[in-house]
């Protein structure tokens, strides 16, 4: 009887162990059947990342053609005589900003000159005052000019009255020859 129980124990354990290994086995199938098309997706993503790196590519590489062809065709229309044309605009500028300083420059001399023989003769209070406010005006129509034309240059002094000169204090003109 032993032998019976070994033979039938044996049995029934080579049925439970076939029937274990066909579950593994169509289990592991069925997995790898999902495995496989997982891979497949992640095979088919990354070809799709890969093809857009390419047109990527090629729209950086085209940018760049179109952005160098729009530098050199600026480089081609800025020629040596609109570089000409600008520089003698530039001179036409400077000359008239002289021009328009010297003309201040001449207005200020003759009202100074006009104060001078007002203060002079003792006149008109009224008629003084006026000049003393046209001095100051130029004046500082003169000396924005000049720090306009000169970031650097320390603003002129403003109208010194008259009792001032009496007393033997320098009278400030703006310098004639001297170019802003």
């Amino acid at each position: 009887m032993p032998e019976k129980l070994d033979f039938i124990g044996g049995g029934l354990m080579n049925i439970i162990l076939g029937a274990l290994i066909l579950w593994v086995g169509q289990t592991t199938f069925q997995h790898a059947g999902l495995l496989a098309s997982v891979d497949e997706k992640f095979y088919t993503v990354d070809q799709q990342f890969q093809d857009v790196e390419k047109n990527q590519e090629s729209l950086r590489r085209w940018l760049e053609k179109v952005v160098t062809g729009i530098k050199d065709e600026d480089r081609t229309k800025f020629t040596t005589a609109d570089a000409d044309k600008l520089v003698e605009q530039i001179r036409r500028l400077d000359l008239f900003a002289s021009q328009v300083e010297r003309r201040l420059t001449d207005r200020l001399t003759a009202v100074e000159v006009k104060l001078s023989a007002v203060e002079t003769r003792d006149l008109d209070g009224q008629q003084l005052a006026t000049l003393q406010m046209e001095v100051a005006q130029l004046r500082s129509a003169l000396s924005n000019a000049a720090i306009q034309g000169n970031p650097y240059a320390a603003p002129e002094p403003q109208y010194q009255p008259a009792g001032n000169i009496a007393h033997g204090m320098p009278v400030y003109l703006p310098p004639v020859n001297t170019r802003r």
